[in-house]
Formats: structure tokens, sequence, C-alpha cells
């Protein structure tokens, strides 16, 4: 017997969160602090909203994030950035160019 499925997509945990990521650019980026995945990473330790066990992070007093980025290599690099609240979202891109 066929039945319809019950959800169309996974379940996602609504809360506020700031993410950072590589868009473009071919060396190593990290982020510190490690930041919530925007994408629908349903592992339970992933740190992605659509995770089993996942919380949002608190917001700073003063609602500014803070997050530092090292670029292992020199080149041209876009960086996306994405505020999330669950139900809305908006999207930043910025190139960074690095030098040795």
């Amino acid at each position: 017997m066929m039945r319809r499925p019950s959800q169309v997509t996974v379940g996602k945990i609504n809360g506020l969160f700031l993410s950072w990521n590589v868009y473009r650019g071919k060396g190593k980026v990290t982020f510190d602090p490690p930041l919530p995945k925007p994408w629908e990473d349903t592992r339970t330790a992933a740190n992605s909203p659509w995770g089993e066990l996942w919380l949002p992070p608190s917001v700073p007093e003063d609602g500014i994030y803070d997050v530092s980025v090292t670029f292992e290599s020199p080149g041209s690099y876009i960086l996306w950035g994405r505020a999330d609240d669950g139900g809305l979202y908006h999207d930043a891109y910025i190139t960074v160019h690095v030098e040795e």
C-alpha cells in the first residue's frame, strides 16, 4: 500500500542564528567559533537546525556576533553570511582578497 509522506521535508528547529560559509575560494577557511550549518544536515551532532538535538546559540547582549576567520592560502574568496530565525532569513556576500 502506498501512502503520502507525513512531511515534505525534514523538520527544522526554529531559533535565531548567524552562519558564515565559503561560497567561492580554493583554500581552507576556518571560522571561530564554529557556526551552525544553513543546510539540511540531519545528523544529530551536525550543528544544524535540522539535527535532532540542535539548540540555537544564545544571542550576544549587544546583538553583535563576533566571528574570526582564518585563511590558509592567499587568493580571492567570497564568503556567504546568513542570518536565520527559522521562518525568515537574509543572505549577504562579501569578497575577501588574501595576500601573503
